[in-house]
């Protein structure tokens, strides 16, 4: 959190720790030039030379922080408002509406969206450094045995095989298995990597009601719906 020059607000600087920071950071920088939805957080600025990107600043929690917290659970109206705005922000996203051209996210997870304390039902997406315009995949987004791109529980199965053709598709098993966590508190597919490889490849996991879940059917075949291995 950092003042910014010739903005009343502060911002949220993003710095490198490390080479491949700096091309995340580069990444981000570009895809969000293009970008101006209101549910997506802005760029301010980007300092290439120091590979210093500024963002808008934003008083929130992660959605990640409410599961942890209980919220999800005691608030049930809450959390379905919350997925929702994720459900249209991501839509919108891969339509290219406040855009200018259709986008992957890649990186969907609990921890990159923002629930806004002065908006408490609203979802704000975060983290474009793995994200691409959709056609335009980036060479540093395909080698995932060295260095997965994007968290293993979220990986949709053909990610496991270095196939990141069907980005729309990825992005959505990814929100199946956010909301899933959300709802449950657990995520379907849990261990080491090659456990969680195996199990998204193979293994369908319970629906939440099948577990016990106090949630409504109709959320709960749309999310293991988002599950499908094809």
């Amino acid at each position: 959190k950092v003042e910014f020059a010739g903005n009343p607000y502060p911002a949220l600087l993003k710095e490198p720790r490390n080479f491949w920071d700096e091309i995340y950071i580069a990444n981000e920088a570009y895809m969000l030039d293009e970008v101006t939805h209101p549910r997506i957080r802005q760029k301010l600025a980007y300092d290439a030379a120091a590979h210093r990107l500024f963002l808008e600043y934003v008083e929130a929690v992660t959605l990640n922080e409410l599961v942890h917290t209980g919220v999800t659970f005691k608030q049930p109206n809450r959390t379905h408002k919350i997925l929702q705005c994720v459900a249209e922000t991501v839509t919108d996203m891969h339509a290219g509406i406040f855009c200018g051209r259709p986008i992957v996210h890649n990186d969907l997870k609990s921890m990159n969206v923002l629930v806004p304390t002065a908006l408490p039902e609203e979802g704000i997406l975060i983290d474009f450094s793995h994200s691409y315009f959709a056609g335009y995949l980036p060479p540093f987004i395909a080698d995932k045995k060295k260095d997965p791109i994007g968290t293993a529980k979220y990986m949709s199965p053909e990610k496991w095989e270095g196939d990141y053709t069907n980005g729309f598709k990825g992005d959505v098993f990814a929100f199946g298995v956010m909301a899933y966590y959300v709802y449950t508190g657990k995520h379907p597919f849990d261990g080491d990597t090659a456990q969680i490889e195996k199990q998204i490849r193979e293994l369908t996991p319970p629906s939440p009601i099948q577990s016990g879940f106090n949630v409504p059917r109709n959320i709960s075949v749309t999310l293991m719906a988002c599950l499908e291995k094809k």
